[in-house]
């Protein structure tokens, strides 16, 4: 038994620490990547220029939810301005074996809203996503908190 009663996040650090690394860094396991098209793109050019792959694909999703219309039959021409983010997502999912919840998906949506829904994000467990709505899933998020833009080339290789 601790000497005092630690709290809930102290709980799930503590069982996703890799690696202390003294100086009040560590290096933490992550149990689940959600990435999306307007921010992940240069993740993946980062795996290529250095040949790394994606750790585990089955801990890796992707859905497209921030450059699409919100109309009945939408397709990446929907809106041409970001018809290159979807297809990059879709070209870059399908290359590295990441399972995408695409535009003809009927579980396609919102990242941080399908992730929970779908049981790939659960509390207790940590996961990087690239959206600043992350915290609302109810897990853990490394670092100072949720960023528009985490850097998912970085933990995709190791999962850590």
């Amino acid at each position: 038994m601790p000497a005092h009663p630690r709290t809930l996040f102290e709980k799930i650090w503590s069982e996703h620490v890799v690696e202390d690394l003294g100086d009040g860094r560590a290096v933490v396991h992550i149990d689940r990547h959600v990435i999306q098209e307007s921010s992940c793109r240069v993740s993946f050019e980062g795996l290529r220029k250095l040949d790394l792959p994606v750790c585990d694909r089955n801990l890796t999703f992707g859905v497209i939810d921030h450059s699409v219309a919100t109309m009945p039959g939408r397709t990446a021409d929907s809106f041409p301005p970001t018809r290159y983010r979807i297809v990059a997502m879709q070209d870059n999912c399908r290359d590295y074996g990441i399972r995408l919840y695409g535009l003809d998906d009927p579980r396609q949506g919102i990242e941080h809203v399908v992730a929970p829904e779908l049981g790939i994000t659960l509390p207790g467990w940590t996961f990087v996503c690239s959206d600043s709505h992350t915290p609302t899933n109810g897990g853990l998020v490394p670092g100072p908190g949720a960023s528009a833009r985490p850097r998912p080339a970085t933990s995709w290789p190791t999962n850590a």
